[in-house]
């Protein structure tokens, strides 16, 4: 279906109203190449924001990933010795991270739409690159445990400024798939960080510790990816360097049919703004508010094993730095679950669904490996753990944009959707050390906590799906003066208009 656009200063004739009437009312709008030669022009825009937009993300996904759990990593060596920390300082570091990490995500991801996302995504990648060359200075609990909490500042809004940045350049069923390639990188970095630590902590010195190559190793190599990404990035498909002057007018105008911008036409004239209006209208909306809610319970999982996974498989019989390379495979399988599940999201375009059966493969692992003693059925079952888990954050955040036409909106919703990140508080708290080998009662209040996610999203669905059937049901009365007031009301925007059909 092609969402039809008007020009948002004026009022749109009864003809096209009328045209867009079955359109609006019947499905989710989206963006679709009709032609063959639309489809390969297409094809060449996505395959170009592939390379130079998509792949510097994804880099810098990779290092936020690594540069915050490498502390899991070497926690296996001689760190904590060295350093002259105690053994439950790992954790709390993990709770105080997100203790800047978690509030500031809304007001970072704010920012970052009022300079324009791009400069902002270089300028947090500069800061936390530069604070993690700062650990191999540490040497007590108190300056391990600041910098912790810098690190939460310097990464807070990354995530969700990319999310709202790939959802100014790719239309909404194409855009799951690239979030979850983003987001995958999460998983690639459990893994990457694994072999890369197993390395570089072979590396002392009598200058460096094997622990400090790896901080400033990882520190030094997020800093260059920041000054690439000043380079590289475009700041709108329309100003895209790398596209031909067709390829950016094609890339500019998919967006405003998929957007349906013609729901808000606001956006249109305060381009790199948030107004107040943004702001209450998010925090009015209790379903998105719910899904976020439940979205904690979704990544608590990810969050948990990207940090504690190298301990637990430790507590599986592997010792020390081999057990860092033996939690290298389950993130492996992580990230191909993730795609299978993202691309089965965006072919479907189902997103809630494909949320909870992620969910269920991980609720499937924990069950094992809190339940049973065989190392090898637990280690296992860590895989098919992983497998499902890291599909939840990705769909959720296209699910929460592709229903929040308003580009400022957007930028609130998805930067309060960092507030799920709040999973990392509780995981820090529940993976204690007090809890190895085993750490069954962490893995317990983990499978719980996925189970009343799980019900959550299946009730928010549910709403959605009466809440459409609400909509089509007022608006197949209307005339189509109806459809012209309230095209251009000021009482209801965006997603709050009676025309507007939610995706689940």
């Amino acid at each position: 279906m092609e969402a039809v656009t008007t020009t948002p200063d004026k009022k749109p004739s009864l003809s096209h109203v009328e045209d867009a009437k079955p359109q609006t009312v019947s499905s989710v709008p989206y963006y679709a190449a009709v032609t063959d030669e639309e489809k390969a022009l297409d094809r060449r825009v996505n395959l170009k924001l592939d390379v130079f937009l998509l792949a510097i993300l994804a880099v810098g996904f990779i290092l936020l990933g690594i540069d915050k759990t490498n502390v899991g990593f070497v926690a296996t060596s001689s760190f904590i010795e060295d350093a002259n920390l105690k053994p439950d300082d790992i954790p709390n570091s993990l709770s105080l991270f997100s203790a800047t990490y978690v509030p500031l995500q809304p007001i970072s991801s704010m920012i970052g739409r009022l300079v324009g996302p791009k400069w902002w995504i270089a300028t947090l990648m500069l800061v936390w690159g530069s604070i993690c060359i700062a650990h191999i200075a540490v040497n007590n609990s108190r300056t391990f445990l600041a910098l912790r909490l810098l690190l939460g500042v310097g990464e807070s809004g990354f995530t969700p400024t990319c999310y709202y940045y790939m959802s100014l350049f790719y239309p909404k069923f194409s855009l799951g798939f690239r979030m979850g390639l983003f987001s995958g990188m999460y998983s690639v970095a459990g893994a990457f960080a694994g072999l890369l630590a197993y390395g570089l902590l072979h590396l002392d010195s009598s200058v460096l510790k094997g622990w400090q190559t790896v901080f400033l190793f990882e520190g030094t190599l997020t800093v260059f990816m920041a000054l690439l990404a000043l380079f590289i990035l475009p700041t709108s498909p329309a100003t895209a360097w790398f596209l031909t002057p067709e390829e950016r007018q094609h890339a500019s105008q998919r967006m405003k049919r998929d957007a349906a911008d013609e729901l808000e036409g606001i956006d249109q004239r305060d381009e790199n703004r948030i107004l107040w209006t943004d702001i209450k209208d998010v925090l009015k909306d209790w379903k998105k508010l719910c899904i976020v809610v439940c979205n904690i319970m979704s990544v608590l999982p990810v969050t948990a094993f990207t940090t504690f996974l190298p301990m637990i498989v430790e507590g599986m019989g592997y010792e020390g730095v081999k057990a860092t390379l033996m939690a290298v495979p389950p993130f492996i399988v992580g990230t191909v679950g993730l795609i299978i599940i993202v691309r089965s999201s965006d072919i479907l375009r189902e997103r809630s669904l494909h949320t909870v059966f992620g969910m269920a493969l991980g609720l499937i692992g924990c069950v094992v490996m809190a339940t049973s003693s065989n190392p090898q059925l637990r280690y296992g079952f860590a895989h098919v753990c992983l497998a499902g888990v890291f599909a939840g954050g990705p769909l959720v955040a296209v699910w929460l944009a592709g229903n929040t036409p308003g580009r400022g909106a957007r930028a609130v919703i998805l930067g309060i959707n960092g507030w799920s990140n709040l999973a990392g508080v509780i995981a820090g708290q529940l993976f204690k050390s007090s809890h190895a080998p085993s750490y069954r009662f962490p893995l317990i209040m983990t499978m719980i906590l996925i189970a009343i996610g799980m019900v959550g999203f299946c009730a928010i669905r549910v709403t959605y799906m009466f809440e459409n059937r609400r909509r089509r049901r007022i608006v197949a009365s209307w005339e189509a003066t109806d459809y012209t007031e309230e095209q251009v009301s000021r009482d209801r925007r965006g997603d709050q208009r009676q025309t507007w059909i939610y995706s689940y």
